[in-house]
């Protein structure tokens, strides 16, 4: 049946039906007592109940028993004409989970001006607060890991430099000294920049303002100058197989791939033992470049692999790290449009495997 305004302009009533039935949200009509008079296939995808399993019984059947006085409170509103808008708060679907929920309710008038009953929109907000306490959790998270991380750092530093302040009043106080000082002072610095940059980072992937500087980079040379410079500053032996993948180039931000492997690198390191190598290997595809950072460890449970991309997870709390390195490694990455994954090792060290479109 087509439906259509009438002569006078004004929509018929079965077109106004239609609209209420087609609406995703959720709209129940009830009397001042709180009898359901009408329900919406919106309604019925929401709650779970059919039209004809809930008209004429009680709204309360929606409401959580916790929740007594919430009802009486709506209703005693409504009678006085007054309206409620976007009320947060919880329902029971027929299966008997809550809902989060977002509740307009309205009084409706007849055309003496007369309250006779009252019509409810709702939708389901589950998600929303989901996503809300996530970012909270994450928020408390960021507090407490920069908190406990910065002030390490930043009392070694305020300690080496009262130190400093000390010493100039001696005159034995000579070069070799302030040299060693000063070397103290700037790892705990650069320890302070890193770490408020990997914090950084996570802001700027998270709202979508991480930008990459992609140009043609030759990727082994890469890997093999980040393997190597690791090596020359923790003294952790780094090894590098490439065969086959000299001189191919790929379209990265040169600078983040890099911090990508140092990450990966490091990580491998902390966790395989202190006497055997990490290995890198570098292997060209058709489509991508796959590079494979391995270590020597007792490898991670399976509950924890991919818990470990989670920021500020961390697999040992006794590890040094703010939990962060795999995280925006794997951020970074699919940004560019590959992919960072653990591969089973079975038993035998871990390996995690980038894969870079060519």
């Amino acid at each position: 049946m087509t439906l259509k305004a009438s002569e006078s302009g004004a929509w018929s009533p079965e077109f106004l039906a239609a609209i209420v039935d087609s609406s995703d949200d959720a709209i129940i009509g009830k009397t001042l007592d709180g009898e359901i008079i009408s329900w919406n296939r919106g309604a019925e995808r929401l709650y779970g109940y059919t039209a004809a399993e809930v008209v004429g019984r009680p709204i309360s059947i929606l409401i959580p028993p916790d929740r007594p006085d919430e009802l009486p409170k709506i209703l005693a509103l409504l009678r006085r004409g007054e309206r409620v808008d976007h009320f947060r708060t919880e329902r029971v679907r027929k299966d008997g989970i809550r809902l989060a929920v977002s509740v307009t309710i309205s009084p409706v008038h007849d055309a003496e001006g007369r309250i006779i009953g009252a019509s409810a929109i709702a939708r389901d907000v589950t998600a929303q607060e989901h996503a809300v306490r996530e970012a909270l959790e994450m928020r408390e998270q960021f507090v407490s890991v920069a908190a406990h991380e910065l002030r390490t750092p930043l009392t070694a530093v305020f300690a080496r430099l009262q130190l400093i302040e000390r010493r100039l009043d001696r005159p034995d106080y000579d070069r070799q000294d302030l040299a060693r000082d000063i070397n103290v002072v700037r790892r705990g610095t650069d320890r302070l920049r890193l770490l408020l940059e990997r914090l950084l980072d996570v802001s700027r992937i998270t709202s979508g303002r991480l930008d990459l500087e992609r140009s043609p980079t030759d990727v082994v040379a890469l890997v093999q100058a980040a393997a190597s410079e690791y090596a020359e500053a923790s003294g952790h032996d780094v090894t590098v197989e490439a065969a086959g993948a000299e001189g191919i180039l790929a379209n990265v931000d040169a600078v983040r791939i890099e911090e990508v492997l140092m990450n990966l690198i490091d990580n491998a390191a902390k966790y395989g033992p202190a006497d055997r190598p990490v290995e890198v290997e570098v292997r060209a595809g058709d489509d991508a470049l796959r590079i494979a950072v391995h270590d020597h460890g007792s490898g991670i449970p399976e509950d924890q692999r991919e818990r470990i991309f989670e920021p500020f997870y961390r697999a040992n709390a006794n590890i040094r790290g703010v939990g962060l390195g795999l995280h925006l490694a794997r951020e970074i990455v699919h940004q560019h449009g590959g992919s960072l994954e653990l591969e089973d090792g079975d038993g035998a060290g871990t390996t995690f495997v980038v894969s870079l479109p060519r």
